[in-house]
């Protein structure tokens, strides 16, 4: 393998740069026709293209990025289904799966979600995994040798999702410092409703700990139809409390589209001083909150629009995969695009929603490549079928993925 090639492609006008931006083509849908070449496993050359970009049937992406996942649960619908498809219930079936949870049942449900993503198109992924006290002890060990297995491939982080309240634990504290050797993540839920007094106590508690050994932190916040923005709203003072300068992303953030406009505006130049990230989850939270029974009612979900206007980074996660959270999916990221962007009402030929799903979750893993494709960047790609934004969410897609410059053919 010689890691090179060239491709003449279609490549979305905002995922790409030229070295002779004034030169590049742009057709309606924002795709734009170039030749690519790459040598070594990096892209050596990109030009625009002017004759026969009407017989290009080729889209070329950068190999995506998911920022929320959960592969301990994955594919565990079948045997822990939640057909009364709420929240509520989600999360009893989610905590009576974990009686029966092992060390080799959650390994196979990891390796059966990275060989999909890699083969599907990911080229990194942010994956919680839930932590409690009586877990078999071997979960861990086994999914960071998973880390290394797959590295050659795929960029793996991992949150402990815990209760808050455990990291101001003794164990909790070991647990973080151990964790820091493997880039981990905390994690945790502020979902309300709750006891103020103790969350915040627990919290800070959180936060000290997350400084202490230098981690990030990713929560599970306001993913609710009630109480808007309370979760991010004790957050945000919490922090301003300790003069905390932690990296924190706020998954979900649901409940703020129920704010009034006023209020939502304050709230999100709040977040962006003090460098709040957010992942929407529109799969899920559609899914699941604000459900009835016999009512088709509005559903919260991350505003994303709203906050990307104040300048706060979102990225579009998938979240849950067939578990009892989510029944479908198959961490395919064309899954994702051809579905939230309809219930959100992006459009791909934006920068925005490109940036959601590309750019933004790059930064939030902090990642070497933001996704824009130019001279030098990794040869990382997903070559698809097609010459249109209809032909790629049609489903039944036919796809090439290079990695390093290489056919991926496993």
């Amino acid at each position: 393998m010689d890691n090179s090639g060239k491709s003449q492609v279609l490549i979305p006008r905002y995922l790409c740069e030229l070295e002779q931006e004034a030169n590049i083509q742009v057709n309606n849908e924002g795709l734009s026709p170039v030749e690519i070449s790459w040598e070594k496993g990096f892209v050596s050359n990109i030009k625009s293209l002017k004759e026969g970009r009407n017989l290009i049937n080729k889209i070329l992406f950068p190999r995506f990025v998911e920022s929320h996942a959960h592969f301990d649960k994955s594919f565990s619908w079948m045997n822990y289904p939640n057909l009364q498809s709420n929240y509520e219930n989600a999360l009893s079936v989610n905590l009576e799966e974990h009686v029966t949870r092992t060390a080799s049942t959650v390994l196979k449900r990891a390796e059966k979600s990275l060989n999909l993503a890699i083969k599907n198109g990911y080229r990194a992924i942010r994956t919680h995994i839930d932590t409690y006290n009586f877990q078999d002890q071997e979960i861990w060990p086994k999914l960071f040798n998973l880390q290394k297995k797959y590295s050659e491939f795929l960029s793996l982080q991992f949150v402990s999702l815990a209760q808050i309240d455990f990291w101001g634990t003794n164990e909790g504290d070991l647990f973080a410092k151990n964790f820091k050797l493997n880039n981990g993540i905390l994690g945790g839920v502020l979902v309300p409703p709750f006891d103020r007094p103790r969350i915040i106590k627990n919290l800070s508690d959180m936060l000290l700990l997350a400084k202490k050994y230098k981690l990030e932190v990713d929560l599970h916040i306001d993913e609710s139809s009630v109480e808007p923005g309370s979760g991010m709203k004790i957050l945000l003072s919490t922090i301003e409390k300790l003069n905390s300068n932690i990296k924190v992303t706020c998954s979900h953030s649901s409940s703020l589209l129920l704010l009034k406009d006023n209020e939502l505006t304050k709230l999100a130049d709040k977040m962006l001083k003090k460098n709040i990230t957010v992942i929407a989850l529109p799969l899920t939270n559609f899914w699941l909150l604000n459900r009835k029974e016999k009512n088709t009612i509005s559903r919260p979900v991350a505003p994303i629009k709203q906050l990307q206007k104040a300048f706060i980074d979102v990225s579009i996660g998938s979240d849950n995969v067939q578990d009892p959270w989510y029944p479908f999916g198959n961490f395919d990221p064309f899954y994702l695009m051809s579905h939230a962007m309809p219930m959100l009402q992006l459009n791909p030929w934006d920068r925005l929603s490109l940036s959601a799903i590309f750019n933004s979750p790059s930064r939030l893993l902090n990642l070497n490549w933001d996704g824009v494709v130019k001279k030098g960047c990794p040869a990382d790609f997903v070559i698809v079928e097609g010459n249109c934004w209809g032909d790629i969410f049609s489903g039944n897609i036919k796809r090439k993925i290079i990695i390093k410059g290489n056919c991926y053919k496993k």
